[in-house]
């Protein structure tokens, strides 16, 4: 038993280095540099896993750091070293009267104080702006949301692409998606000279083909809804129409655009950008016109004739559950970065002794070498309760 709990701590020493999170986050950036060339890589059970695994790993160290943050410890480390702490012996004084003295003088430089019996002494801890310390905790914590993010979206994240004639139904819900869209019509605003300059989509939110809201949807002012995100991308023209000849008829669907094969020893297409027509002979320009439709268009022994021309919205679709954290973990990451760089804790801890001729006191500091006329101060006040001055050792 004893082996296995040994076996386990290790393990579980590893997992919560930080030689392991930051192999993993190497990992992670060679996998990122991968998936700029293959986009799928950021959907592979291997980039999911170290992602999880990071996640997990730095969860754990922030654990572990607050731990240590919040809990109430013993004697500091820094008063049992010789080399690391001061040392005043105030006689005829008892460590209470010392404490006052001492806890009214830290209060007065804006020390908040706490006070611990122990079996060795009196602690006294005096602590400025001791918030900051959770800065690199809450930086982990920024972290952990981000990624945890990333990998929940990579996992239950959806993007689909719809081309809709409008007017129109984009049926979201056959995918997954909590709604339905009903596209009600279709406007291009455009520059002098023609070019489109903005285009939008009206369309309603369904629910069991109940309307929900309506909204305009447009370039750069997408839908937000339950989650979901509905972007206008694009727009076009699907052309209908029929090619005749003595031999043989057919119709065609086509995208406006795109060239249709007619056929004969001439190997002639058409390809049409409304309303105008071209006419392709062995893949050389052979000729062109204006095109009306139901106007018959006469091309050697073939006749073509357009019956109709609708208009269809392109609106991508994306759901992304993972982005609350993401988003939530970059404000975390703004919040404690300034707290991390900027702002230092600063602890004076003092240890007080009975001894036979009064009280020995060790103490010791933490803070900005700016701050250190903080400590002087306090220990010019120890000093100052008692006519016979013992040396100090630092």
């Amino acid at each position: 038993m004893s082996k296995l709990k040994s076996t386990l701590a290790g393990t579980w020493q590893v997992f919560s280095s930080m030689s392991l999170g930051l192999v993993l986050l190497c990992l992670i950036i060679v996998l990122s540099i991968i998936g700029t060339l293959h986009v799928g890589i950021f959907k592979s059970p291997w980039f999911l896993a170290a992602s999880g695994l990071l996640t997990a790993n730095l969860l754990v160290c922030t654990c572990g750091r607050l731990k240590t943050l919040l809990k109430s410890r013993g004697v500091p480390g820094v008063l049992q070293q010789e080399g690391k702490h001061r040392f005043i012996a105030l006689d005829n004084l008892t460590p209470e009267q010392v404490a006052q003295e001492a806890s009214a003088e830290l209060s007065r430089l804006g020390f908040r104080v706490k006070r611990q019996n122990t079996g060795q002494g009196t602690i006294l801890s005096g602590s400025k702006g001791g918030w900051a310390a959770f800065g690199s905790p809450l930086l982990h914590l920024a972290m952990v949301f981000v990624i945890a993010g990333s990998v929940i979206g990579g996992i239950w994240g959806q993007e689909n692409y719809y081309e809709v004639e409008v007017p129109g139904k984009a049926l979201l819900t056959q995918d997954g998606y909590p709604f339905d869209l009903n596209i009600k019509k279709f406007h291009i605003d455009t520059y002098e000279d023609g070019s489109a300059k903005q285009y939008t989509s009206t369309v309603e939110v369904l629910s069991a083909n109940e309307k929900l809201l309506e909204k305009a949807v447009s370039v750069n002012r997408p839908l937000h809804y339950q989650g979901v995100k509905v972007y206008q991308t694009a727009y076009g023209y699907h052309l209908q129409g029929a090619v005749r000849d003595v031999n043989r008829s057919f119709d065609f669907a086509v995208e406006e655009g795109d060239r249709i094969f007619l056929g004969g020893s001439a190997h002639l297409e058409l390809a049409v950008q409304w309303p105008r027509y071209f006419i392709f002979s062995n893949g050389v320009p052979f000729t062109m016109g204006i095109a009306e439709l139901g106007e018959p268009i006469q091309i050697l022994d073939k006749e073509i004739v357009f019956t109709n021309r609708t208009t269809y919205t392109g609106l991508q679709v994306k759901k992304d559950p993972g982005l609350p954290l993401v988003y939530a973990g970059f404000v975390l990451f703004l919040i404690a970065l300034p707290m991390r760089l900027y702002v230092r804790p600063k602890q004076i801890w003092l240890l007080l002794t009975a001894s036979t001729a009064g009280t020995e006191v060790r103490l010791a500091a933490r803070h900005r070498i700016k701050d250190k006329e903080q400590e002087e101060l306090l220990l010019e006040k120890l000093s100052g309760i008692n006519r016979k001055e013992s040396a100090l050792q630092t």
